[in-house]
């Protein structure tokens, strides 16, 4: 899932982009060469040609230099340099140019306390750092503030001019991100004032979607992001806008790096490295560095689905060669250090197991890098066991759409597996667990209960994240079975457990299953 999570990171400058913009509020012939300027400008960020860009919003700021959009375009360029660089320096050049929006907007609004396009890009200026804040680590606090600041702002814009309909993106990414935030970190929302709503969220973005001017591209690709439903529910709708964004954007590799990885994660495995080779084809301008590195991350993943040990080593070494100091890339480093020990190179694979980091285990989104700096110790001490390397082949096939096969592999190691003691509870529960989505992709949900409530009953010492994790598939078993109360018991339970594995990601999955 990490792929996913990185081009996000990449894509965030398109995410967020188009809801920067205004309803028609300026002087008619004005506001046509501004707007002119602002669409080429757009164009040439979705095509990540960003000095075109930068060159266009300065422009507008030399020819209109009362218009708010030149000034904030060209902050929003060093938002996206930040984000996925996690650049200091890029950092503080954006809080320092949105400082300077924000000021202008709030001299416009001493004269006119109604200028809706002066409320616009204050109240989106305050949600971008809040953003940026929250993915970079920086202090919640002040995240918090900013957010708070954003959401009033906006929320009373749209009271004013409900027909303002760009500015419903900005909201409904706001109510979806709160609606998101784990269960450790609900205090912020007394901070904020406001409860999310992931469902409202999503309705606002297809308003935006609709009836916005600028803000259609931006939200559908928010949409594609937070329409991804549990994989079992074969709802496609996320790849759908996806598919419509390489389409609409034919020269745009950013879109179809985001567009591989979603059918990675869907189980398309050969057509993601396609579309992530055409993406490294098309790689001629801004973010290459950045291209190369999420088009190899998501064709090195591709490639160990496909059971592709050789060609999985060889773009994770290409993925490698463009990480930053502040990546988080430990489940890559990982999967490369599993990829060669499944070629019998153990020497490299612990190489690679030493390589894994703990730098990060303890931030807010070091999730996955504790994991896997876990697993890595692990392996570091002991080799693949032929247990090990079974599992790996059935998780490969289930997640590529081959759960008759996966089924069949595991089912090699059942009669063992529950005939002694031979397994420890580590082992069982890896196995029941997998087991059970295999069964939950196929459908069979009594065969996926039966190995979930087997989960439930054991006792491992390391894997007690998949403890919780099984509450959840079998939520998910009563929930479609109609019997609400039973899938709410299963749903409570898991918040009876605390400091798990993967914690806030199940609860922000738990999140966005209950809202659909």
């Amino acid at each position: 899932m990490k792929f996913i999570l990185n081009t996000i990171a990449i894509t965030a400058f398109l995410l967020l982009n188009s809801f920067t913009n205004k309803g028609f509020s300026l002087q008619a012939l004005e506001s046509n060469t501004v707007d002119s300027e602002v669409i080429t400008g757009l164009e040439n960020i979705y095509n990540l040609r960003f000095n075109d860009a930068e060159s266009v919003f300065r422009n507008i700021q030399k020819s209109n230099p009362a218009d708010l959009r030149g000034y904030f375009y060209e902050s929003l360029l060093y938002f996206y340099k930040a984000l996925p660089s996690r650049d200091d320096e890029m950092f503080e050049k954006y809080i320092s140019l949105s400082d300077n929006v924000i000021e202008r907007a709030e001299k416009l609004l001493e004269k006119n306390e109604n200028n809706f396009d002066a409320m616009y890009y204050k109240g989106l200026s305050h949600s971008y750092r809040s953003l940026l804040m929250l993915s970079l680590n920086k202090s919640l606090l002040k995240a918090a503030s900013n957010g708070n600041d954003g959401y009033r702002i906006l929320s009373a814009l749209i009271e004013k001019n409900p027909e303002y309909y760009d500015a419903y993106m900005g909201l409904g990414l706001y109510k979806i991100a709160i609606g998101f935030v784990p269960e450790k970190f609900r205090w912020l929302l007394s901070l904020i004032g406001f409860s999310g709503n992931i469902s409202e969220g999503r309705n606002l973005l297809k308003k935006s979607l609709n009836k916005g001017h600028y803000t259609k591209t931006d939200s559908k690709v928010f949409l594609s992001i937070f329409s991804i439903r549990e994989k079992e529910d074969e709802d496609t709708q996320s790849l759908t806008y996806s598919k419509e964004l390489i389409q609409e954007y034919p020269e745009s590799p950013v879109f179809k790096v985001f567009y591989s990885s979603l059918l990675l994660q869907y189980g398309f495995s050969e057509e993601a490295v396609n579309i992530a080779d055409l993406a490294i084809e098309q790689n001629n301008f801004s973010f290459r560095e950045e291209i190369i590195k999420a088009a190899s991350a998501v064709k090195g993943s591709a490639y160990f689905r496909m059971n592709d040990y050789v060609k999985c080593t060889e773009n994770l070494e290409e993925y490698m060669k463009y990480v930053n100091k502040e990546d988080r890339y430990n489940v890559y480093l990982f999967t490369l250090g599993v990829a060669y020990e499944l070629q019998g190179n153990r020497q490299k694979a612990v190489e690679k197991y030493k390589n894994v980091r703990n730098n990060f285990i303890s931030e807010r989104d070091g999730e996955l890098d504790r994991l896997f700096y876990r697993y890595a110790q692990n392996k570091i001490k002991t080799p693949l066991s032929e247990f090990d390397k079974k599992m790996i082949t059935a998780m490969n096939l289930r997640e590529s759409g081959k759960a008759d096969n996966a089924i069949s592999v595991y089912n090699e190691y059942l009669n063992s597996i529950e005939s002694g003691n031979s397994f420890s509870d580590d082992e069982k529960i890896r196995f029941y667990y997998d087991l059970g989505v295999a069964y939950t992709y196929k459908k069979n949900s009594d065969k996926a209960e039966e190995c979930f409530n087997k989960c439930i009953k054991l006792k491992p010492q390391q894997e007690k994240w998949l403890v919780p994790h099984s509450y959840f598939e079998l939520g998910k078993i009563y929930y479609k079975n109609s019997n609400r109360k039973k899938a709410e018991e299963m749903f409570e339970t898991v918040y009876s457990y605390d400091d798990f594995d993967f914690e806030s990601f199940l609860e922000m999955r738990m999140a966005n299953y209950i809202s659909k």
